[in-house]
């Protein structure tokens, strides 16, 4: 019991500690100082609200896609595709410019360390990946 009032203390009280926001397993495998994280987490959520809004026209373009091939409707295939692929392309720059943001915070032991985080990154596969090649 007094382990579950302890931890409702802690808990309640971990508002008052001010935290960098940058991702976890980027902050620790980085070794980021918490400026480090500080300015990371500004660059990524400049960059993700981007990427979000980008994400979902692109989405929404694919959806066009889909029911154009299901009505077999050549001209609209192949201008959503187009569009598609454009946005694609957006897209990655979007991640480009997130991950060239954070490299030049990025000490020269540090930079190793996010190249595999990067990796690791791209092999993601899952719900939480729609586009493992971005």
């Amino acid at each position: 019991m007094r382990n579950i009032v302890l931890l409702l203390i802690l808990s309640s009280l971990a508002f008052l500690v001010p935290a960098a926001k940058a991702d976890a397993p980027l902050k620790s495998a980085l070794n980021l100082t918490i400026e480090q994280a500080r300015e990371v987490d500004a660059i990524q959520e400049t960059h993700r609200r981007q990427f979000a809004s980008k994400r979902q026209e692109r989405n929404a373009e694919l959806r066009k896609l889909r029911r154009a091939r299901l009505a077999n409707y050549s001209k609209a295939m192949s201008e959503h595709q187009a569009v598609a692929e454009r946005m694609l392309n957006e897209l990655r720059q979007i991640r480009s410019s997130e991950d060239d943001a954070i490299r030049r915070l990025l000490t020269p032991e540090q930079m190793p360390k996010f190249d595999a985080y990067i990796k690791q990154r791209k092999q993601m596969v899952g719900s939480s990946r729609d586009a493992a090649d971005l």
